[in-house]
C-alpha cells in the first residue's frame, strides 16, 4: 500500500513539489502530484536500464497476482513494452498506485474493463486510461489548492503602492499617445477607470466614432496576413455575428480609452487621483 506522508502545519513548494499538507486533501493525492514531477516518465526509461525495466515487469506481475492471474514471461515482456509505448507520461509509481486501486476494486477508476482471467493489452489499456483520467483530476485539484494558498499568502498591495502603479500607468499611456503610438488598453483598465469615475462624456458622436474605429480595427485584423488564425476563425461556420460584435465593441472601448488619454491633462489627473477612484 502506498505510504502516506505525515501531516504538516505549513505548506512549502520546492521545485514544483508540495512539502507539507493541504486542507481537505488526501496525502496520497499529494504523493501522486509530487511523483508527477519527481519521477522519471516511462518514455524516459531506456530499454538498457535493466533495473527499471525489471521494476515495471514486477508491477505487471503483481497486477496479475492481485487478480488471481498468472502472467507468463512472454506476456510480461509484451505488456512491459506495450505500457511504455502507449502510456509514456505515466511513471512507475503511477503503475503501482493503479495496481493498488485495481486490487481493492476501487470506485476511483471509472472503467468497464473486464479481464476474463487474462491480462490482455485491451484490458490493461482500458484500466490505464481510466487511471490517467483519475490522475489528471487529482493533480488538477492539488494544483488549484496550491495556487489558492499561495495567492492567500501574498501580502495585500498597499493603497500607496496601488496609487503609485496607476499613476505610472497614466504617465506611460500619455507618453505613448504623445509619441504618436496606439495605446493598447490591456484588460480595459483605463476604460473601466474613466467610466467608473465618469471622467468622459460618451455622447452620440463619440459612440459613432468609437464604433467606426472598432469596425475598422476588426476588418484590419481579418485582412492582416499575420492574423491567419483569426481569418480561419472568421471563415469558420462557428464564428457568429455575436462574436464579431464583441470584437468590434472591444475595439470601440479601446478607442474611447485612447481618446481620453489624448485629451487628458496628465498633471491635473495625477494631482486629482485618489485611492477611492481605483475601487471599481
Amino acid at each position: 500500500m502506498t505510504k502516506l506522508v505525515s501531516q504538516q502545519n505549513s505548506l512549502t513548494i520546492k521545485s514544483d513539489l508540495v512539502v507539507g499538507s493541504l486542507p481537505n486533501t488526501n496525502p496520497n493525492d499529494i504523493l501522486i502530484y509530487n511523483k508527477k514531477y519527481s519521477e522519471k516518465k516511462l518514455k524516459e526509461i531506456e530499454s538498457s536500464n535493466k533495473a527499471e525495466i525489471s521494476e515495471i515487469t514486477k508491477v505487471i506481475a503483481q497486477w496479475g497476482y492481485a487478480l488471481g492471474i498468472t502472467v507468463v514471461a512472454q506476456d510480461l515482456i509484451t505488456l512491459n513494452i506495450f505500457v511504455r509505448e502507449n502510456f509514456p507520461n505515466l511513471n512507475i509509481f503511477d503503475l503501482k498506485v493503479c495496481v493498488r486501486l485495481v486490487s481493492t476494486d476501487s470506485d476511483l477508476l471509472e472503467t468497464d474493463a473486464e479481464h476474463y482471467g487474462k491480462l490482455t493489452m485491451i484490458y490493461v489499456s482500458k484500466v490505464l486510461k481510466a487511471y490517467e483520467k483519475y490522475k489528471s483530476t487529482v493533480c488538477f485539484g492539488v494544483r488549484q489548492k496550491v495556487l489558492k494558498l499561495e495567492e492567500e499568502k501574498k501580502p495585500a498591495i498597499s493603497k500607496e503602492e496601488r496609487l503609485k502603479n496607476f499613476k505610472e500607468l497614466l504617465y506611460n499611456a500619455k507618453l505613448t499617445v504623445n509619441n504618436g503610438e496606439l495605446f493598447e488598453d490591456l484588460g480595459e483598465v483605463v476604460y473601466s477607470f474613466i467610466r467608473h469615475n465618469k471622467l468622459i462624456k460618451i455622447d452620440d458622436e463619440l459612440i459613432k466614432k468609437a464604433m467606426e474605429s472598432g469596425e475598422n480595427h476588426f476588418h484590419i485584423s481579418v485582412s492582416d496576413s499575420r492574423r491567419g488564425n483569426l481569418k480561419k476563425m472568421i471563415n469558420d461556420v462557428s464564428f457568429t455575428a455575436t462574436k464579431k460584435e464583441e470584437m468590434v465593441r472591444r475595439g470601440a472601448r479601446r478607442y474611447v480609452a485612447q481618446y481620453w488619454v489624448e485629451n487628458m491633462d496628465l498633471d491635473y489627473m495625477l494631482k486629482k487621483l485618489t485611492y477611492e477612484m481605483l475601487l471599481y
